[in-house]
């Protein structure tokens, strides 16, 4: 009997498995910041493993402010949205970002550009 409770106790003591959460600081509001907050809400309950949590941190310039004084102090989040006039400000700052092609190249995942660009290019 006791090794019996002592059996139940080792394993209902076990940790859960634990989500990792993924803060993502971004400077929409209104329309665009609800639509933001449905597409992280549709990601997270699309799969257990990650909860990405969108922050909104104010206009760009108070977003990329913030990302700056956090990215000085280390406490920087996995993801920060800028626009084009803070990316040249971004990608100056040595070690400031992690560009997509590296980031998936050392994945090991496959990655095709063409695939992005026209949506940025305009």
């Amino acid at each position: 009997m006791q090794c019996a409770i002592a059996l139940l106790a080792l394993t209902s003591a076990s940790p859960a498995l634990a989500v990792t959460d993924i803060m993502w600081w971004h400077a929409m509001s209104g329309e665009l910041g609800r639509r933001l907050e449905k597409l992280a809400a549709d990601f997270n309950a699309s799969q257990p493993d990650y909860r990405i949590v969108p922050i909104h941190k104010g206009n760009y310039t108070e977003t990329v402010t913030a990302a700056i004084f956090a990215f000085r102090s280390r406490s920087q989040p996995a993801i920060v949205q800028v626009n084009e006039i803070a990316t040249a400000t971004m990608m100056a700052a040595r070690g400031a970002i992690y560009p997509v092609f590296e980031l998936m190249r050392d994945q090991s995942e496959p990655f095709a550009p063409a695939d992005y660009l026209p949506a940025v290019a305009g």
